[in-house]
């Protein structure tokens, strides 16, 4: 990339920011433009368990649910225009109305016909009863949600998510900005971001994030399966509780701590593997470039697979003594404690590399430094060991 190449991409992402910072409807060429704000405010009364229906085209929505039996809504109408009298008749032009049909309440603005070098964009500050369903969208700007039991959603094109204290089903979707979840309870709760980060914490249900660039970071996460995948970035999880684990990043490490659940499934299209204090029937861990290290594991099953990396596993007291473990890497040693009282079958080979061990194993078939193939105890445990460029070393 040459030097005025960076410099433009530089200016765009300036311009895009100062778009979704603004929450105004900008249009390039009209930086000298004037502006005029001004807020309105409307009422109407909303039953618990009804639904809202908000959306912009510019601007950002907060929807905070409360102990009140209306919905109080502030609408703030930002105009630009050449001229400020031709923003501020712009702006005055807008009529914001609350309509109710059935168990719904929607939020409608009318809006002056668009023009060039003109425009104009409407934020929402929206109070609602604690009980109300959401269903919120804006094309350019951000969205907080927070203290609402129902189902909820909230999309936008560009621009950040944040939501707290929700109760009930949970959709948020943004095609660029970060998202941040707190203390959400809910039996699918599905977070999605075209580019951007996205952080989970103290949550409860069936869990779904998926970015397509930028890093995943869950901590307290409980009560469901969880689902994880990034297209480029770091994935972290610390103090997750599950039934199934499946973690996927294209480009980046992963890094998880005190994971306990049925099944635990990590893969990294390059990069590390790391895991700690785990518990899980099955564990399945696969990196095509990076290490792969395991401390205070806990399965029945392990398949541990490295294109090219090493191998390094430590069983905790706790893991059966007939574990099966499939560990293999094309280039990279294997490190493996297994369980004190391991028994079963053994099987270890490398093409270029030593073995090494000093568990007391009965040798079946033709002695090699390179393979070793045999048995230890009375057990149906099996261990698998291979590289093709590396040592091996059982303890």
């Amino acid at each position: 990339m040459n030097k005025r190449h960076r410099v433009f991409m530089a200016i765009s992402c300036c311009i895009c920011l100062l778009v979704i910072i603004s929450g105004c409807d900008m249009q390039f060429g009209g930086w000298g433009q004037a502006k005029y704000e001004i807020t309105v405010q409307r009422q109407a009364p909303l039953n618990p368990g009804s639904k809202l229906f908000v959306e912009t085209s510019f601007g950002s929505i907060t929807i905070t649910g409360g102990d009140v039996t209306e919905c109080s809504v502030i609408a703030t109408i930002c105009g630009r225009a050449p001229t400020e009298e031709e923003a501020q008749l712009l702006a005055e032009q807008v009529k914001i109305e609350l309509e109710t049909a059935g168990n719904t309440l929607t939020v409608k603005a009318d809006k002056p016909p668009s023009r060039n070098n003109r425009s104009v964009s409407i934020s929402y500050d929206i109070t609602v009863p604690k009980q109300t369903n959401i269903e919120c969208a804006s094309s350019y700007g951000a969205i907080e949600l927070a203290n609402i039991k129902g189902q909820t959603s909230g999309k936008t094109s560009s621009g950040s998510i944040k939501a707290k204290n929700i109760e009930g089903p949970v959709n948020l979707d943004t095609s660029y900005g970060s998202v941040n979840c707190r203390n959400i309870t809910g039996d699918n709760i599905i977070v999605k971001s075209g580019s951007g980060s996205i952080t989970a914490e103290i949550i409860k249900g069936s869990t779904q994030l998926t970015t397509s660039y930028g890093p995943i970071t869950c901590t307290d996460i409980s009560d469901g399966d969880i689902k994880l995948k990034t297209s480029s970035g770091k994935i972290k999880l610390s103090n997750v509780s599950f039934g199934d684990c499946d973690a996927h990043t294209s480009y980046g490490p992963i890094v998880s701590d005190e994971l306990k659940g049925k099944s635990i499934k990590l893969h990294s299209g390059s990069g590390d593997i790391k895991l700690t204090e785990s518990s899980a029937n099955t564990t399945n861990l696969s990196t095509s470039y990076g290490r792969i290290t395991c401390r205070q594991m806990t399965t029945n099953s392990i398949t541990a697979k490295s294109g090219s990396g090493n191998l390094d596993i430590a069983c905790s007291d706790s893991t059966p003594d007939e574990i099966v473990a499939d560990l293999v890497t094309s280039y990279g040693s294997i490190d493996l404690t297994a369980p004190q009282n391991f028994a079963g079958q053994v099987d270890l080979s490398t093409s270029y590399g030593s073995i090494r061990t000093g568990r007391p194993i009965t040798i079946s078939g033709q002695v090699s430094k390179k393979k070793l193939k045999g048995t230890i105890g009375d057990g149906n445990g099996k261990l698998h060991m291979q590289t093709s460029s590396g040592s091996i070393n059982l303890q």
